[in-house]
């Protein structure tokens, strides 16, 4: 496999945009769906996507085959999410301290919404996506990189390390501390993880639409085209540690990427200015 991606980058190199294309449909839906987790919200990762798909085609001619193919769009990636400005949520500076207050305010609204059992699902799914989203927000940029690359997408850690460009070592006890404090929040407070505990998506459906966290006119989520991929239960056995919190994340749903993501990408590739740079 690493062999055919290889000779696909010589060929887009050498200005063959079928093997460019062929390239670019091969990993799309990893970097919109590491940009998603990373941001939140759908349309900065459409943004993000297609800044990160036009660094990685202009700068094609680096990539030096010592490395998988994905390990280095891995790397690109994560470099680009890490240093972008930061938008929307995180600009509220979230943390698992704000957010416990934010779930231990209740379960009591102010009046009553009619909602079927059809519709509570639906809404359900889309708060549930939504808050494990949110809390990844309250993990500092690089850590939250490390915790999604492992625990929702099945990255090991001599990949992560090498992606981070850090030591295995690090990348374990940076993955551990950050499993640690999910960990402790989860159990503290989710009922998905700690059957004990009260807060459970489809008991938090009116609270979160009183709140305007779900709007049921305008999902967020549960709205967009899914691909037929189980990223990380391909990838089980090669994780050092798959529990009931990391099962969580993982179980959220794996997108195609939206046509807008892709527009510029298409601009380019059909423009006089479509060059990829060299070494």
């Amino acid at each position: 496999m690493s062999d055919y991606k290889n000779e696909l980058v010589e060929k887009a190199i050498n200005g063959d945009k079928q093997a460019l294309n062929e390239l670019i449909v091969g990993i799309k839906d990893k970097i919109y769906n590491l940009s998603l987790r990373m941001l939140w919200n759908p349309a900065d990762a459409e943004d993000v996507t297609q800044e990160i798909l036009i660094k990685l085609i202009t700068n094609l001619a680096k990539f030096r085959s010592e490395s998988k193919f994905s390990t280095w769009v891995y790397r690109i990636a994560s470099n680009h999410l890490i240093n972008t400005n930061k938008r929307g949520l995180e600009n509220q500076k979230l943390s698992f301290e704000i957010y416990e207050k934010s779930i231990r305010d209740g379960f009591d609204t102010k009046q009553q919404v009619l909602i079927s059992e059809a519709e509570r699902t639906i809404l359900a799914e889309e708060l549930k996506v939504s808050c494990t989203h949110a809390m990844l927000l309250c993990l500092d940029r690089e850590h939250r990189m490390i915790y999604i690359l492992s625990s929702m997408f099945g990255i090991n850690s001599f990949e992560g390390a090498s992606i981070m460009d850090i030591t295995p070592e690090t990348y374990r006890k940076r993955l551990s501390r950050t499993r640690q404090k999910m960990r402790s929040f989860m159990e503290n407070n989710c009922g998905l993880v700690n059957p004990d505990k009260m807060c459970r998506c489809n008991r938090r459906v009116e609270v979160a639409i009183e709140n305007q966290r779900i709007n049921p006119e305008q999902l967020i989520f549960t709205n967009r085209p899914l691909a037929d991929t189980d990223l990380v239960g391909a990838c089980k056995e090669e994780m050092e540690e798959f529990d009931r919190v990391s099962a969580v994340f993982a179980s959220n749903p794996y997108y195609l990427t939206p046509e807008n993501a892709l527009q510029g990408i298409k601009k380019l590739m059909t423009s006089d200015n479509y060059k990829i740079l060299e070494v």
